[in-house]
C-alpha cells in the first residue's frame, strides 16, 4: 500500500514501533501474511494484536466486516485509524468485551464468529425471528408480554428501555447494534419493573374518549386496508381510534386479539372480537353499552350494530381490554 501523505508516513513509523514493543517484527504492514502464509491466512489466525497505526492486509478485512455489521463506514484502506479504533471499541461495547478498541485475539475471534444482520426489525412486524428478541427482554425484565413474535406496543416500550439502559441509540426499532447486543448480554437479570396496572381513574378517562372519537368518524367508508378518515378497514379503523387517544395498537385483527388482555364482560370502550370470514378472530369493534358496538363493515362503512342481532351473536368470540400502563 503507498503512503503518500506525513500523516499515513507518522501512521507507519509508530505501526513500526507498535511491533518492536510487541518484541515481534516490525510492522511496517501490521500482520500482512508472507507469500508463504497468504493462501493459509484466515480471520481467527492469531498474530500480534491490531491497533491504532497499524497498517495491512489484516487491518483491512477488519474494516471489512466491521462494515458489513455496520460500525464502520469510512474507507476501507488498511489503515488502522481513528474511525477504524472507534468502530472496534463499538463492537467490543456490544458484545461485552473490555472496550481498548485493540483486536487482541479475543475481539478477532467474536468478530470473525460474528455474522451480519442484514434485517431490521421494527414497530408493526410480525415473525418468528421478533420471538427470540421478545424472550431475552422478557427474561431480563424489560419486557411483560406474551412472546409471540408481534412488535406491539409493549415490545417497542421494552426495545426503548433496554436501548436507554445500555447506552444503545433510542430508534425503538431492534437494529443491528440492538440485536449484537441482547444476543450477547449474559445477564440473568435486567433492571426490575413493576407489573403494569390500569388506573381505575385514567381508564375510565380512555373508555369515555374511545367511544366519543369513534363516533365522530361514523360514515367514514370502507376501504380494503385503509388506516385513515379517507377510509377504514377493520383492524385499521380501531387502530386508528386508539392512537388519537394516544394508545398504540398492533396492525391487524389477530396481533389485537394476541396483544389485548381477555376479561369476563365488556365494558365501554373495550374490545368485541367475532369470528367472520375465517377461523379465529377475523372482525373487532369498539364496545359502546347497551349491547353496541361501533366498527367498519364492508357494506355500511363505520356504523354502529347490535350484538344480539343474529349474525353477529353468533360469531361472537368474546371481549378484550387494551392495556395502558400506569
Amino acid at each position: 500500500m503507498a503512503i503518500a501523505s506525513s500523516a499515513k508516513d507518522a501512521l507507519v513509523i509508530s505501526s513500526v514501533a507498535a511491533g518492536i514493543m510487541l518484541g515481534g517484527p516490525s510492522l511496517v504492514k501490521a500482520g500482512a501474511p508472507t507469500n508463504q502464509e497468504s493462501n493459509n491466512y484466515t480471520m481467527t489466525e492469531s498474530t500480534h494484536a491490531l491497533r491504532y497505526g497499524h497498517i495491512g492486509q489484516k487491518v483491512e478485512e477488519v474494516q471489512m466486516k466491521l462494515s458489513s455489521l455496520t460500525l464502520y463506514s469510512a474507507t476501507i484502506d488498511g489503515v488502522f485509524g481513528k474511525q477504524t479504533e472507534k468502530a472496534v471499541e463499538q463492537f467490543q461495547r456490544l458484545h461485552h468485551l473490555k472496550v481498548d478498541g485493540i483486536i487482541g485475539d479475543e475481539t478477532l475471534t467474536r468478530l470473525a464468529n460474528t455474522k451480519p444482520i442484514t434485517k431490521e426489525l421494527e414497530y408493526g412486524d410480525a415473525s418468528e425471528e421478533l420471538k427470540s428478541f421478545q424472550q431475552k427482554l422478557k427474561t431480563l425484565n424489560y419486557y411483560l408480554g406474551a412472546v409471540d413474535g408481534i412488535y406491539g406496543p409493549l415490545t417497542l416500550q421494552a426495545v426503548k428501555e433496554y436501548q436507554q439502559k445500555n447506552n444503545l441509540e433510542i430508534t425503538g426499532t431492534i437494529n443491528i447494534h440492538t440485536q449484537i447486543h441482547l444476543e450477547t448480554n449474559r445477564n440473568k437479570k435486567g433492571k426490575t419493573l413493576k407489573n403494569i396496572k390500569v388506573k381505575t381513574s385514567e381508564h375510565s378517562v380512555v373508555s369515555s374518549s374511545i367511544p366519543s372519537i369513534a363516533k365522530n368518524l361514523l360514515g367514514v367508508n370502507y376501504v380494503w386496508g385503509g388506516t385513515s378518515p379517507t377510509g377504514f378497514d377493520c383492524s385499521g379503523f380501531i387502530k386508528y381510534v386508539f392512537e388519537q387517544a394516544d394508545i398504540l395498537l398492533p396492525r391487524t385483527v389477530n396481533e389485537i386479539w394476541n396483544y389485548s388482555t381477555d376479561i369476563q364482560k365488556a365494558g365501554v370502550g373495550d374490545l368485541v372480537f367475532f369470528e367472520t370470514y375465517k377461523p379465529g378472530p377475523s372482525h373487532v369493534g369498539i364496545y359502546l353499552g347497551n349491547g353496541q358496538f361501533i366498527h367498519t363493515s364492508s357494506s355500511n362503512g363505520v356504523s354502529i350494530s347490535d350484538m344480539s342481532n343474529t349474525y353477529w351473536n353468533s360469531r361472537y368470540l368474546g371481549a378484550k381490554k387494551v392495556p395502558t400502563s400506569s
